[in-house]
């Protein structure tokens, strides 16, 4: 949020962003759904003694070959996207065949990560990918910054990057033992089941793609129809809104193998035990982060640099952050329908809303640029978040809200309003600075007591209890 926008342009920020999230993108197609197997299938596999029967070479192999159809794919169509970015985004079009070897790397990650999850090792994995790679990314920027690289060699360093938390992702399995590099087993691995893997993977191809298309399509037709300033506008405010989702990855990577093996053994009351506790605390973490932001959003775009530009995309970050908040209350609707039977219907829950994520930004960028792609993002995501909700009620009879939803939302309502009270000050470095650490204190401090006094979450009230413990 401040070396980005400090070093780099509007329009070199909103570069090196679009070439990161396009190579997600196209990683969801080269990965063969190879992640989705792994959840899936892994626990046929699993026995240490045996190496878990081959899987780790099998699971690496279908990426590989993804990666060498994705990348002459990719330069089969390189003359359509150049004509795309030719009027309005020229510097991409310099670049961006460097989404080839991002999109490589990413797509062994998304693999080796899944290994791990089915490892029941995530800690090391989420540092990786959460705090390695932005700490990287931050130091390389900073080294541009500082006149000792070219904007090209950063790039490069970028890729280079993802390139190493590859390899301290394989050091670290085999620091674990578990890079067993065996023979898959032909018993488990038999001729239907990679029928079954292959028609799972298939459908789980055209589902990731979707989830990339609602998440990054917006962005990609900003920078063809209105060019790369609107772009970064847009790109950092989605960054702030982001925040929000970053406690709901940690619950359901750890959530994916329970809710697996759950459903697997149709244990329906213990699904609605996992995705009710889930979207509890993911609402409780994640409203806490929207309160924290939208209180003191004013500030934020003051303090960071080129603020007088970023802070158009203000209803932006309130568009995106409101249904995010909304996802994240209503639980594991995704994963609970992907790792059960009824598979395939999110694959076409996910295909409707990326072509309807897609009719409304063709419909609304034009008029309304970034404002328009925010609108369009925000009711693909609420209409797709509603539909998984409604399918898995009816499908399974499992619904995310209680008592602690509501008592949670009024909250943070409560708290939001209390806001308004503050007195007027003079606006400047130091006193926004001073005001967020205030606010935010006092607003988290609030909201802790009320969630304990309230008996919201037993988890957060098992965590308080054993941190008191401790000091005691």
């Amino acid at each position: 949020m401040y070396v980005s926008t400090k070093f780099l342009s509007v329009e070199e920020l909103a570069l090196t962003r679009l070439l990161f999230e396009n190579s997600l993108l196209f990683a969801a197609f080269a990965h063969l759904g190879t992640p989705f197997i792994a959840d899936k299938f892994f626990s046929k596999f699993r026995d240490d003694e045996s190496g878990h029967n081959g899987i780790l070479p099998f699971l690496l192999g279908l990426p590989f070959a993804g990666g060498i159809l994705f990348t002459i794919l990719y330069l089969l169509c390189s003359p359509w996207i150049q004509q795309y970015y030719a009027e309005n985004s020229p510097l991409l079009i310099k670049y961006h065949i460097l989404v080839i070897p991002f999109t490589l790397f990413w797509l062994y990650l998304a693999v080796l990560e899944a290994y791990c999850r089915n490892n029941s090792r995530i800690a090391v994995p989420n540092f990786i990918r959460e705090v390695f790679l932005r700490l990287a990314n931050i130091l390389v920027i900073l080294i541009f910054g500082f006149g000792w690289i070219s904007f090209e060699l950063m790039l490069w360093l970028l890729i280079a990057s993802y390139g190493l938390a590859l390899v301290s992702l394989i050091i670290y399995i085999r620091k674990l033992g578990k890079w067993y590099w065996v023979k898959p087993n032909s018993k488990i691995l038999t001729w239907p089941l990679f029928r079954n893997m292959m028609a799972y993977s298939s459908f789980t191809i055209f589902g990731g793609i979707g989830v990339n298309l609602m998440l990054f399509i917006d962005r990609s037709m900003l920078a063809g129809e209105r060019g790369l300033i609107q772009t970064g506008i847009f790109i950092i405010a989605a960054y702030i809104a982001g925040v929000i989702e970053i406690p709901k990855k940690a619950i359901s990577q750890i959530s994916i193998p329970l809710l697996s093996t759950a459903l697997g053994k149709e244990d329906y009351e213990y699904v609605q035990q996992i995705n009710s506790k889930s979207a509890l605390n993911q609402l409780i973490t994640g409203g806490l982060i929207f309160l924290l932001i939208w209180s003191s959003i004013d500030e934020i775009f003051y303090l960071i640099p080129k603020g007088d530009t970023y802070k158009e995309g203000k209803l932006v970050v309130l568009f995106l952050a409101l249904v995010k908040v909304f996802d994240t209350g209503t639980g594991l609707n995704t994963e609970i329908i992907v790792y059960s039977k009824f598979f395939r219907y999110s694959t076409y829950l996910i295909i409707g809303s990326a072509v309807l994520g897609f009719l409304l930004n063709v419909l609304l960028i034009p008029h309304y640029g970034f404002i328009g792609a925010a609108l369009a993002t925000m009711i693909t995501t609420f209409l797709y978040s509603l539909s998984r909700l409604i399918l898995v009620w009816r499908k399974f009879g499992v619904q995310p809200f209680s008592r602690g939803t509501l008592k949670v939302v009024l909250v943070l309502a409560v708290l939001y309003l209390a806001t308004y009270l503050e007195p007027d000050y003079a606006l400047s470095k130091w006193s926004a600075m001073v005001v967020i650490v205030l606010r935010s204190a006092f607003l988290c401090l609030v909201f802790a007591i009320l969630i304990l006094k309230l008996s919201v979450s037993q988890e957060i009230e098992a965590i308080f209890d054993n941190v008191k413990r401790r000091f005691k």
